[in-house]
C-alpha cells in the first residue's frame, strides 16, 4: 500500500473533507487524479463530491470537495484496522 492511499484513507477516516484547499494533508500535487487512483479504484470505494464554485475580482472556477460516503464507512473502517495493525 502507498503512503498516499495511507494519508487518504486515515484523513478519511478522521472524516475530513479533501479538496485542492487541503491537499497539503495528503501530500500529493494532484488530488482529484490521486483520489481516483490511488484510492476509489483500488478499494471500490466511491466518494461522495460536490462542486464548490468561486468567484474574485479576478477570475472564477470550481473544484471538487471529496467525503466518504456514509455507506462505505464499513469498509474504510476495514481498510483502516489492517493499517494500524
Amino acid at each position: 500500500m502507498s503512503a498516499i492511499q495511507k494519508r487518504i484513507i486515515k484523513e478519511l477516516h478522521n472524516g475530513t473533507i479533501l479538496s485542492v484547499r487541503n491537499m497539503y494533508l495528503v501530500r500529493c500535487s494532484n488530488i482529484s487524479r490521486e483520489i481516483r487512483r490511488q484510492f476509489e479504484n483500488v478499494f471500490n470505494i466511491r466518494l461522495d463530491r460536490k462542486v464548490i464554485e468561486w468567484h474574485d475580482e479576478f477570475s472564477s472556477g470550481w473544484y471538487y470537495e471529496y467525503s466518504l460516503n456514509p455507506k462505505d464507512k464499513d469498509k474504510l473502517e476495514d481498510i483502516y484496522t489492517k493499517i494500524k495493525a
